[in-house]
Protein backbone atom coordinates (compact mmCIF):
# COMPACT_ATOMS: atom_id res chain seq x y z
CA UNK A 1 0.00 0.00 0.00
CA UNK A 2 2.48 2.44 0.89
CA UNK A 3 4.53 1.92 -2.65
CA UNK A 4 1.41 2.00 -4.55
CA UNK A 5 1.24 5.55 -2.23
CA UNK A 6 4.64 6.35 -3.11
CA UNK A 7 4.13 5.36 -6.84
CA UNK A 8 0.94 7.62 -7.17
CA UNK A 9 2.89 10.44 -5.67
CA UNK A 10 5.70 10.09 -7.62
CA UNK A 11 4.12 9.55 -11.21
CA UNK A 12 1.59 13.29 -9.72
CA UNK A 13 4.94 15.12 -9.52
CA UNK A 14 6.06 13.99 -12.94
CA UNK A 15 2.59 14.98 -14.50
CA UNK A 16 3.22 18.35 -12.64
CA UNK A 17 6.71 18.43 -14.23
CA UNK A 18 5.65 17.63 -17.31
CA UNK A 19 2.47 20.51 -17.08
CA UNK A 20 4.93 23.14 -15.89
CA UNK A 21 7.18 22.63 -18.96
CA UNK A 22 4.13 22.45 -21.49
CA UNK A 23 3.03 25.90 -19.80
CA UNK A 24 6.08 27.22 -20.73
CA UNK A 25 6.52 25.99 -24.15
CA UNK A 26 3.16 27.25 -25.05
CA UNK A 27 4.13 30.53 -23.34
CA UNK A 28 7.58 30.83 -25.57
CA UNK A 29 5.65 29.88 -28.74
CA UNK A 30 2.70 32.94 -28.10
CA UNK A 31 6.09 35.29 -26.96
CA UNK A 32 7.48 34.39 -30.83
CA UNK A 33 3.88 34.96 -32.12
CA UNK A 34 3.84 37.99 -30.80
CA UNK A 35 7.12 39.34 -32.04
CA UNK A 36 6.47 38.21 -35.29
CA UNK A 37 3.81 40.44 -35.37
CA UNK A 38 5.11 43.08 -34.57
CA UNK A 39 8.19 42.40 -37.03
CA UNK A 40 5.69 42.16 -39.63
CA UNK A 41 3.88 45.05 -38.97
CA UNK A 42 7.07 47.29 -38.71
CA UNK A 43 8.86 45.93 -41.97
CA UNK A 44 5.50 45.71 -44.04
CA UNK A 45 6.94 43.13 -46.30
CA UNK A 46 4.35 41.98 -49.21
CA UNK A 47 5.33 38.83 -48.53
CA UNK A 48 4.68 38.46 -44.71
CA UNK A 49 0.78 39.80 -44.92
CA UNK A 50 -0.34 35.86 -45.61
CA UNK A 51 1.43 35.36 -41.67
CA UNK A 52 -1.90 37.42 -40.63
CA UNK A 53 -3.92 34.23 -41.42
CA UNK A 54 -2.13 31.58 -39.22
CA UNK A 55 -0.67 34.12 -36.35
CA UNK A 56 -4.51 34.42 -34.62
CA UNK A 57 -4.87 30.63 -35.09
CA UNK A 58 -1.75 30.43 -33.61
CA UNK A 59 -2.79 32.64 -30.42
CA UNK A 60 -6.14 31.14 -30.39
CA UNK A 61 -4.08 27.26 -30.26
CA UNK A 62 -1.97 28.39 -27.55
CA UNK A 63 -4.62 30.25 -25.40
CA UNK A 64 -7.04 27.00 -25.24
CA UNK A 65 -3.93 24.56 -24.81
CA UNK A 66 -2.56 27.10 -22.11
CA UNK A 67 -6.20 27.00 -20.06
CA UNK A 68 -6.57 23.51 -20.69
CA UNK A 69 -3.05 22.23 -19.11
CA UNK A 70 -3.85 24.71 -16.25
CA UNK A 71 -7.11 22.91 -15.85
CA UNK A 72 -5.48 19.71 -14.86
CA UNK A 73 -5.77 18.02 -18.14
CA UNK A 74 -2.51 17.54 -19.31
CA UNK A 75 -2.64 15.50 -22.24
CA UNK A 76 -5.10 16.64 -24.27
CA UNK A 77 -3.40 20.02 -23.63
CA UNK A 78 -0.14 18.57 -25.37
CA UNK A 79 -1.90 16.33 -28.18
CA UNK A 80 -4.07 19.58 -29.26
CA UNK A 81 -1.14 21.90 -28.38
CA UNK A 82 1.07 19.34 -31.04
CA UNK A 83 -1.29 18.64 -33.22
CA UNK A 84 -2.48 21.98 -33.93
CA UNK A 85 1.39 23.60 -34.21
CA UNK A 86 2.28 20.86 -36.68
CA UNK A 87 -0.92 21.44 -38.69
CA UNK A 88 -0.52 25.14 -39.05
CA UNK A 89 3.45 25.33 -39.27
CA UNK A 90 3.02 22.68 -42.62
CA UNK A 91 -0.48 24.79 -43.42
CA UNK A 92 2.29 27.76 -44.10
CA UNK A 93 2.97 26.33 -47.66
CA UNK A 94 0.13 26.85 -48.73
CA UNK A 95 0.25 30.70 -48.20
CA UNK A 96 0.46 32.78 -51.81
CA UNK A 97 3.43 34.57 -51.84
CA UNK A 98 6.01 33.48 -49.84
CA UNK A 99 9.88 33.63 -50.67
CA UNK A 100 10.82 30.20 -51.70
CA UNK A 101 13.76 30.40 -49.07
CA UNK A 102 10.90 30.95 -46.48
CA UNK A 103 8.06 28.81 -47.77
CA UNK A 104 9.77 25.74 -46.16
CA UNK A 105 10.28 27.86 -42.47
CA UNK A 106 7.02 26.93 -41.44
CA UNK A 107 7.27 22.87 -41.97
CA UNK A 108 10.82 22.46 -40.13
CA UNK A 109 8.68 24.23 -36.69
CA UNK A 110 7.07 20.77 -36.91
CA UNK A 111 10.40 18.73 -36.52
CA UNK A 112 10.39 20.71 -32.98
CA UNK A 113 6.87 19.11 -32.27
CA UNK A 114 7.87 15.69 -32.77
CA UNK A 115 11.16 16.25 -30.32
CA UNK A 116 8.68 17.89 -27.57
CA UNK A 117 6.27 15.10 -27.67
CA UNK A 118 9.17 12.55 -27.05
CA UNK A 119 10.52 15.30 -24.13
CA UNK A 120 6.46 15.65 -22.85
CA UNK A 121 4.77 12.53 -23.55
CA UNK A 122 6.60 8.86 -23.78
CA UNK A 123 9.84 8.64 -26.32
CA UNK A 124 8.01 6.71 -29.02
CA UNK A 125 5.31 9.51 -29.49
CA UNK A 126 8.24 11.47 -31.44
CA UNK A 127 7.72 8.94 -34.08
CA UNK A 128 4.04 9.28 -34.02
CA UNK A 129 4.05 12.93 -34.25
CA UNK A 130 6.96 12.39 -36.93
CA UNK A 131 4.67 10.21 -39.20
CA UNK A 132 1.15 12.49 -38.24
CA UNK A 133 3.64 15.98 -39.71
CA UNK A 134 4.83 13.69 -42.40
CA UNK A 135 1.66 12.51 -44.00
CA UNK A 136 -0.38 16.19 -43.10
CA UNK A 137 2.77 17.81 -45.51
CA UNK A 138 2.32 15.32 -48.25
CA UNK A 139 -1.67 15.85 -47.87
CA UNK A 140 -0.91 19.94 -48.07
CA UNK A 141 1.92 19.73 -50.87
CA UNK A 142 -0.84 16.97 -53.37
CA UNK A 143 -3.41 19.47 -52.52
CA UNK A 144 -1.28 22.37 -54.34
CA UNK A 145 -0.26 20.48 -57.02
CA UNK A 146 3.46 18.19 -55.70
CA UNK A 147 6.36 18.84 -54.95
CA UNK A 148 7.07 21.03 -58.07
CA UNK A 149 4.87 23.55 -57.44
CA UNK A 150 6.86 24.64 -55.01
CA UNK A 151 9.57 26.06 -56.75
CA UNK A 152 9.55 28.30 -59.85
CA UNK A 153 11.35 26.32 -62.02
CA UNK A 154 10.32 22.71 -63.24
CA UNK A 155 13.09 21.25 -61.00
CA UNK A 156 10.88 18.76 -59.74
CA UNK A 157 13.75 16.94 -57.86
CA UNK A 158 14.61 20.47 -55.85
CA UNK A 159 10.59 20.53 -54.88
CA UNK A 160 11.29 17.08 -53.51
CA UNK A 161 14.18 17.89 -51.56
CA UNK A 162 12.13 20.67 -49.89
CA UNK A 163 9.40 18.49 -48.81
CA UNK A 164 11.63 15.60 -47.71
CA UNK A 165 13.76 17.84 -45.82
CA UNK A 166 11.78 18.37 -42.77
CA UNK A 167 10.55 15.00 -42.92
CA UNK A 168 13.96 13.14 -42.20
CA UNK A 169 14.78 15.73 -39.86
CA UNK A 170 11.60 14.87 -38.19
CA UNK A 171 12.11 11.19 -37.96
CA UNK A 172 16.25 11.97 -37.07
CA UNK A 173 14.96 13.91 -34.21
CA UNK A 174 12.58 11.35 -33.09
CA UNK A 175 15.14 8.47 -33.35
CA UNK A 176 17.47 10.53 -30.74
CA UNK A 177 14.83 11.17 -28.68
CA UNK A 178 13.77 7.45 -28.18
CA UNK A 179 17.75 6.57 -28.15
CA UNK A 180 18.55 9.05 -25.39
CA UNK A 181 15.25 8.91 -23.43
CA UNK A 182 16.31 6.55 -21.18
CA UNK A 183 19.66 8.69 -20.23
CA UNK A 184 17.01 12.17 -19.75
CA UNK A 185 14.57 9.56 -17.97
CA UNK A 186 17.70 8.47 -15.47
CA UNK A 187 18.27 12.26 -14.90
CA UNK A 188 15.10 13.38 -14.46
CA UNK A 189 14.22 10.57 -12.31
CA UNK A 190 17.88 11.21 -10.23
CA UNK A 191 16.80 14.96 -9.88
CA UNK A 192 13.79 13.49 -9.01
CA UNK A 193 14.81 11.32 -6.43
CA UNK A 194 17.10 13.77 -4.88
CA UNK A 195 14.49 16.13 -4.94
CA UNK A 196 12.42 13.79 -2.85
CA UNK A 197 15.52 12.97 -0.33
CA UNK A 198 15.95 17.15 -0.25
CA UNK A 199 12.31 17.47 0.55
CA UNK A 200 12.35 14.37 3.05
CA UNK A 201 15.02 15.61 4.95
CA UNK A 202 13.26 19.31 5.14
CA UNK A 203 10.27 17.51 6.90
CA UNK A 204 12.71 15.92 9.26
CA UNK A 205 14.46 19.17 10.32
CA UNK A 206 10.97 20.40 10.68
CA UNK A 207 9.91 18.01 12.19
CA UNK A 208 13.12 17.97 14.59
CA UNK A 209 12.60 21.93 14.62
CA UNK A 210 9.28 21.57 15.89
CA UNK A 211 10.16 18.74 18.52
CA UNK A 212 12.87 21.11 19.90
CA UNK A 213 10.70 23.85 20.20
CA UNK A 214 8.13 21.86 21.77
CA UNK A 215 10.81 20.84 24.06
CA UNK A 216 11.85 24.29 24.63
CA UNK A 217 7.81 25.34 25.68
CA UNK A 218 8.00 21.93 27.80
CA UNK A 219 11.06 23.31 29.39
CA UNK A 220 10.16 26.38 29.54
CA UNK A 221 6.78 25.61 31.32
CA UNK A 222 8.45 23.42 33.79
CA UNK A 223 10.97 26.44 34.13
CA UNK A 224 8.29 28.87 35.04
CA UNK A 225 6.55 26.69 37.07
CA UNK A 226 10.02 25.73 39.03
CA UNK A 227 10.05 29.79 39.41
CA UNK A 228 6.32 29.98 40.77
CA UNK A 229 6.95 27.55 43.14
CA UNK A 230 10.09 29.23 44.13
CA UNK A 231 8.53 32.41 44.34
CA UNK A 232 5.56 30.91 46.28
CA UNK A 233 8.12 29.40 48.35
CA UNK A 234 10.31 32.43 48.55
CA UNK A 235 6.87 34.45 49.51
CA UNK A 236 5.79 31.58 52.39
CA UNK A 237 9.76 32.27 53.92
CA UNK A 238 9.08 36.18 54.13
CA UNK A 239 5.85 35.40 55.99
CA UNK A 240 7.24 33.03 58.01
CA UNK A 241 10.01 35.46 58.72
CA UNK A 242 7.96 38.33 58.87
CA UNK A 243 5.95 36.28 62.00
CA UNK A 244 8.91 34.88 63.80
CA UNK A 245 10.32 38.82 63.53
CA UNK A 246 6.70 40.11 64.87
CA UNK A 247 6.81 37.42 67.92
CA UNK A 248 10.75 38.33 68.60
CA UNK A 249 9.08 42.15 68.52
CA UNK A 250 6.20 40.97 70.66
CA UNK A 251 8.48 38.75 72.87
CA UNK A 252 11.10 41.59 72.97
CA UNK A 253 8.36 43.98 74.52
CA UNK A 254 6.89 41.16 76.62
CA UNK A 255 10.45 41.00 78.26
CA UNK A 256 10.97 44.86 78.49
CA UNK A 257 7.53 45.14 80.19
CA UNK A 258 8.75 42.75 82.74
CA UNK A 259 11.85 44.33 83.28
CA UNK A 260 10.22 47.70 83.47
CA UNK A 261 7.83 46.00 85.82
CA UNK A 262 10.51 44.36 88.06
CA UNK A 263 12.27 47.93 88.05
CA UNK A 264 8.74 49.28 89.17
CA UNK A 265 8.21 46.22 91.70
CA UNK A 266 11.72 47.48 93.15
CA UNK A 267 11.29 50.94 93.04
CA UNK A 268 7.94 50.70 94.36
CA UNK A 269 9.57 48.70 97.62
CA UNK A 270 12.45 51.13 97.61
CA UNK A 271 10.78 54.40 97.31
CA UNK A 272 8.63 54.87 100.74
CA UNK A 273 11.07 53.59 103.01
CA UNK A 274 13.76 55.48 101.44
CA UNK A 275 12.07 58.21 100.39
CA UNK A 276 11.29 59.27 103.96
CA UNK A 277 14.46 57.87 105.36
CA UNK A 278 16.59 60.35 103.23
CA UNK A 279 14.53 63.23 103.41
CA UNK A 280 14.83 63.89 106.69
CA UNK A 281 18.50 64.22 106.49
CA UNK A 282 18.53 66.30 103.65
CA UNK A 283 16.15 68.76 105.23
CA UNK A 284 18.38 68.92 108.32
CA UNK A 285 21.34 69.22 106.32
CA UNK A 286 19.71 71.95 104.14
CA UNK A 287 18.82 74.13 107.14
CA UNK A 288 22.13 73.47 108.79
CA UNK A 289 23.62 74.89 105.60
CA UNK A 290 21.27 77.65 105.63
CA UNK A 291 22.43 78.72 108.69
CA UNK A 292 26.06 78.09 108.04
CA UNK A 293 25.66 80.49 105.28
CA UNK A 294 24.43 83.18 107.33
CA UNK A 295 26.92 83.30 109.95
CA UNK A 296 29.87 82.77 107.20
CA UNK A 297 27.95 85.84 105.21
CA UNK A 298 28.42 88.12 108.37
CA UNK A 299 32.14 86.97 109.82
CA UNK A 300 35.29 88.17 109.09
CA UNK A 301 35.65 84.20 107.65
CA UNK A 302 33.35 84.80 104.64
CA UNK A 303 35.48 87.84 103.49
CA UNK A 304 38.63 86.47 104.20
CA UNK A 305 37.83 83.21 102.80
CA UNK A 306 35.27 83.41 99.86
CA UNK A 307 35.37 80.17 98.58
CA UNK A 308 33.54 78.85 101.50
CA UNK A 309 30.68 80.66 100.47
CA UNK A 310 31.41 79.00 96.84
CA UNK A 311 31.29 75.66 98.43
CA UNK A 312 28.39 76.14 100.69
CA UNK A 313 26.62 76.97 97.26
CA UNK A 314 27.67 73.92 95.95
CA UNK A 315 26.38 71.92 98.62
CA UNK A 316 22.75 73.44 98.46
CA UNK A 317 22.67 72.91 95.11
CA UNK A 318 23.48 69.19 95.48
CA UNK A 319 21.01 69.22 98.26
CA UNK A 320 18.01 70.40 96.08
CA UNK A 321 19.41 68.20 93.09
CA UNK A 322 19.12 65.14 95.37
CA UNK A 323 15.20 66.14 96.98
CA UNK A 324 14.14 66.14 93.67
CA UNK A 325 15.16 62.75 93.12
CA UNK A 326 13.41 61.85 96.32
CA UNK A 327 10.84 63.29 94.85
CA UNK A 328 10.90 61.57 91.93
CA UNK A 329 10.76 58.75 93.66
CA UNK A 330 7.86 59.31 95.99
CA UNK A 331 6.11 61.21 93.59
CA UNK A 332 6.30 57.78 90.95
CA UNK A 333 5.38 55.65 93.73
CA UNK A 334 2.23 58.17 95.02
CA UNK A 335 0.97 58.12 91.11
CA UNK A 336 -2.91 56.66 91.36
CA UNK A 337 -5.89 57.92 89.95
CA UNK A 338 -6.45 61.76 89.57
CA UNK A 339 -8.63 63.82 90.90
CA UNK A 340 -9.96 65.35 88.39
CA UNK A 341 -12.20 68.80 88.18
CA UNK A 342 -12.51 71.93 85.85
CA UNK A 343 -10.33 73.70 85.31
CA UNK A 344 -8.11 75.78 82.67
CA UNK A 345 -5.31 74.64 81.12
CA UNK A 346 -3.55 78.39 80.89
CA UNK A 347 -3.87 78.88 84.27
CA UNK A 348 -2.29 75.23 85.16
CA UNK A 349 0.77 76.47 82.95
CA UNK A 350 1.10 79.65 83.94
CA UNK A 351 0.89 78.51 87.55
CA UNK A 352 3.89 75.92 86.54
CA UNK A 353 5.80 78.88 85.12
CA UNK A 354 5.98 80.82 88.52
CA UNK A 355 7.28 77.22 89.83
CA UNK A 356 10.07 76.43 87.34
CA UNK A 357 13.04 79.53 87.50
CA UNK A 358 13.40 80.51 83.44
CA UNK A 359 17.12 81.83 82.57
CA UNK A 360 17.31 85.21 80.96
CA UNK A 361 19.29 83.84 78.19
CA UNK A 362 16.39 81.93 77.10
CA UNK A 363 13.19 83.47 75.47
CA UNK A 364 9.92 82.48 76.40
CA UNK A 365 6.86 82.74 74.02
CA UNK A 366 3.57 82.02 74.99
CA UNK A 367 1.07 80.75 72.03
CA UNK A 368 -2.11 79.75 74.47
CA UNK A 369 -5.39 80.27 71.70
CA UNK A 370 -8.28 82.78 73.35
CA UNK A 371 -11.79 81.14 74.96
CA UNK A 372 -10.05 77.45 75.49
CA UNK A 373 -12.90 75.56 77.21
CA UNK A 374 -11.77 73.67 80.35
CA UNK A 375 -11.39 70.53 81.02
CA UNK A 376 -11.53 67.96 83.59
CA UNK A 377 -7.81 67.17 85.07
CA UNK A 378 -6.19 66.99 87.90
CA UNK A 379 -4.14 70.29 88.25
CA UNK A 380 -2.13 69.00 90.35
CA UNK A 381 -0.38 65.92 88.59
CA UNK A 382 -0.81 67.96 85.19
CA UNK A 383 1.11 71.09 87.53
CA UNK A 384 3.35 67.96 88.14
CA UNK A 385 3.94 66.96 84.22
CA UNK A 386 4.18 70.74 82.94
CA UNK A 387 7.33 71.35 85.29
CA UNK A 388 8.96 68.34 84.54
CA UNK A 389 8.61 69.02 81.10
CA UNK A 390 9.32 72.57 80.76
CA UNK A 391 12.79 72.13 83.17
CA UNK A 392 14.01 69.60 80.50
CA UNK A 393 13.42 71.86 78.24
CA UNK A 394 15.01 74.68 79.97
CA UNK A 395 18.24 72.00 80.72
CA UNK A 396 18.22 71.10 77.17
CA UNK A 397 19.50 74.71 76.39
CA UNK A 398 22.01 75.38 78.53
CA UNK A 399 23.86 78.59 76.43
CA UNK A 400 20.14 79.87 75.59
CA UNK A 401 17.47 79.35 73.16
CA UNK A 402 13.68 79.63 72.16
CA UNK A 403 11.05 78.11 74.35
CA UNK A 404 7.83 78.15 73.42
CA UNK A 405 4.34 76.88 74.86
CA UNK A 406 1.14 76.33 73.21
CA UNK A 407 -2.01 75.43 73.94
CA UNK A 408 -5.60 74.64 71.49
CA UNK A 409 -8.13 72.40 71.71
CA UNK A 410 -8.36 69.45 68.44
CA UNK A 411 -11.58 68.10 68.26
CA UNK A 412 -12.39 66.71 71.98
CA UNK A 413 -8.54 67.21 73.27
CA UNK A 414 -6.68 70.31 74.29
CA UNK A 415 -3.23 70.43 73.12
CA UNK A 416 -0.49 71.34 74.98
CA UNK A 417 3.04 72.00 72.91
CA UNK A 418 6.12 72.82 74.22
CA UNK A 419 9.00 73.46 71.93
CA UNK A 420 13.04 74.04 72.49
CA UNK A 421 15.61 74.73 70.51
CA UNK A 422 17.96 72.99 72.19
CA UNK A 423 20.32 69.70 71.82
CA UNK A 424 17.71 67.70 70.85
CA UNK A 425 17.12 63.43 71.13
CA UNK A 426 19.24 60.96 69.03
CA UNK A 427 16.70 58.61 66.87
CA UNK A 428 17.95 55.66 68.96
CA UNK A 429 17.45 56.85 72.21
CA UNK A 430 14.13 59.01 71.68
CA UNK A 431 11.85 55.77 71.80
CA UNK A 432 13.54 55.09 75.75
CA UNK A 433 13.02 58.75 77.25
CA UNK A 434 9.44 57.56 79.00
CA UNK A 435 11.29 54.50 80.12
CA UNK A 436 11.50 54.18 83.93
CA UNK A 437 15.46 54.37 85.03
CA UNK A 438 16.44 55.60 81.74
CA UNK A 439 18.19 58.98 81.53
CA UNK A 440 21.17 60.34 79.56
CA UNK A 441 21.73 63.09 82.15
CA UNK A 442 24.55 63.01 84.77
CA UNK A 443 22.17 63.68 87.22
CA UNK A 444 18.85 62.06 87.60
CA UNK A 445 17.66 58.74 87.53
CA UNK A 446 15.18 58.70 85.07
CA UNK A 447 12.22 58.92 86.51
CA UNK A 448 10.30 62.18 85.51
CA UNK A 449 9.13 61.69 82.10
CA UNK A 450 7.96 58.25 83.25
CA UNK A 451 6.01 59.83 86.18
CA UNK A 452 4.72 62.41 82.93
CA UNK A 453 3.39 59.72 80.83
CA UNK A 454 1.51 57.66 83.70
CA UNK A 455 0.09 60.81 84.93
CA UNK A 456 -0.83 61.49 81.05
CA UNK A 457 -2.11 57.53 80.26
CA UNK A 458 -4.59 58.15 83.88
CA UNK A 459 -5.79 61.13 82.33
CA UNK A 460 -6.83 58.92 79.49
CA UNK A 461 -4.52 61.38 77.01
CA UNK A 462 -1.39 60.93 75.20
CA UNK A 463 2.04 62.54 75.51
CA UNK A 464 4.19 62.45 72.42
CA UNK A 465 7.50 63.79 71.42
CA UNK A 466 9.12 64.75 68.52
CA UNK A 467 13.11 66.18 68.20
CA UNK A 468 15.78 66.55 65.56
CA UNK A 469 19.33 66.70 66.66
CA UNK A 470 20.98 69.98 66.87
CA UNK A 471 17.90 71.86 66.10
CA UNK A 472 15.17 70.77 69.64
CA UNK A 473 12.43 68.95 70.89
CA UNK A 474 8.81 69.36 70.72
CA UNK A 475 6.75 67.44 73.28
CA UNK A 476 3.04 67.39 72.87
CA UNK A 477 0.48 66.51 75.48
CA UNK A 478 -3.11 65.25 74.51
CA UNK A 479 -5.83 65.84 77.12
CA UNK A 480 -9.41 64.84 77.06
CA UNK A 481 -12.32 67.85 77.45
CA UNK A 482 -13.97 65.05 79.04
CA UNK A 483 -12.98 61.65 80.83
CA UNK A 484 -14.52 59.01 79.57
Amino acid sequence: MTKQFVGAEAEASELTRKSRLLSILILSVMVALGVFLVITLAQRQPWMFPYFILIPSGLVLCTLSYWLARSGKFYLAAYLFLCGTIIIANTSTLLPGIPLENKMTGPCFYSLSVLAAGILIVPVASFWFAGFGAITLMIIVTIVGGPGSLVSSADTALGWGLVLSPIVLSFVLASISWLFSDSINNAFSALRQRSEELQASEEALRSAKEELEDRVKERTAELETANEELQATEEELRAANEELQAANEELRETQEQLIRSERLAAIGQLAGGVGHELRNPLGAIKNAVYYIKGKVANSELGQQEPRVTEFLDIMDDEINSSNKIINDLLGFSRVGKPAVSLARIDKVINDALTHTPIPENIELTKKMDAGLPEAEIDTDQIHQVLVNVIMNAVQAMPEGGKLTIGARQEDKFLEVEISDTGYGIPQQTIGKIFDPLFTTKAKGIGLGLAVCKAIIGRHHGHIEVKSKVGKGTTFTIKLPLRVG
